[in-house]
């Protein structure tokens, strides 16, 4: 199931978050170190493990978010990548 989510940090040019994506979209907006979190479309895929991996854009990091049966990919806007693959990391973690 994905989820509407709107304002603050989050771009408007998508805006629906899959399960897992939307988890860690809403822990990523309290963070000091992201300024944009730009949402982009979802893949659905067969079943798999949770997982979240990066890639280095310009301005930040793409995050691909997995959950169980999607994929959606997030832009992260950040002047410190690599401090905030790490708080990225340790949210995804606990979800």
């Amino acid at each position: 199931m994905s989820k509407l989510i709107l304002g603050g940090k989050i771009t408007n040019s998508h805006s629906t978050l899959t399960e897992t994506a939307e988890k860690l979209v809403c822990e990523a907006v309290k963070s000091t170190l992201i300024s944009k979190i730009g949402i982009a479309n979802i893949t659905h895929v067969g079943g798999g493990r949770k997982s979240l991996k990066f890639l280095p854009i310009t301005g930040g990091i793409k995050a691909v978010v997995r959950g169980s049966g999607s994929v959606q990919e997030i832009y992260i806007y950040t002047n410190s990548p690599n401090e905030t693959k790490i708080e990225l990391n340790k949210i995804f973690e606990n979800i």
